[in-house]
């Protein structure tokens, strides 16, 4: 019998490509701060700052002009209050001025809604706004659902209400 040929070693197994656990870890960590930016957080009531009922105007301001000014906006809202949840849940995504223009909306698809388009914001019944802010749409999320009042949901669309002007 002829002397064994001593076997080759075996291939070495080639490593495994670690871009697609890169890809996972940096899409979990993007959802992440993107339901953390949307108010995923603070779930403190903003009931205890509600604000004084407005006193009877006696200039000749207009009617819709000082309700939308001390509050008595779309569906009864209260546009400072709903300024101040904005600024807290909305810009994120949406922006500081609402043109949908904030910093997590490059990262999302479709992009959250310009609330200064006056033809597309005028277009929609107070209902249907409120739908949204309720129940959410796409990446947003729904307000209701995370225990945001009906109360300041309304004053959050009284605030929308005065981005897109009439």
């Amino acid at each position: 019998m002829p002397p064994m040929k001593p076997s080759r070693p075996a291939a070495p197994v080639s490593a495994r490509p670690l871009a697609p656990v890169a890809l996972v870890l940096v899409s979990s960590v993007l959802l992440h701060a993107l339901v953390v930016g949307c108010g995923g957080g603070n779930k403190q009531s903003t009931t205890a700052t509600e604000t004084p009922a407005p006193t009877p105007a006696t200039s000749t301001t207009s009617d819709t002009s000082m309700a939308a000014a001390t509050g008595g906006g779309a569906g009864g809202g209260n546009v400072q209050h709903g300024a101040e949840i904005y600024k807290a849940k909305c810009t994120p995504c949406h922006g500081p001025n609402g043109k949908g223009d904030g910093p997590l909306a490059k990262s999302l698809n479709p992009k959250p809604r310009n609330h200064t388009d006056a033809a597309y914001m005028n277009s929609r019944t107070d209902e249907q706004l409120l739908e949204v802010i309720r129940n959410g749409k796409g990446a947003m999320p729904a307000w209701g659902k995370s225990g945001m009042s009906e109360s300041d949901m309304r004053d959050v669309l009284a605030y929308v209400r005065t981005l897109a002007g009439k």
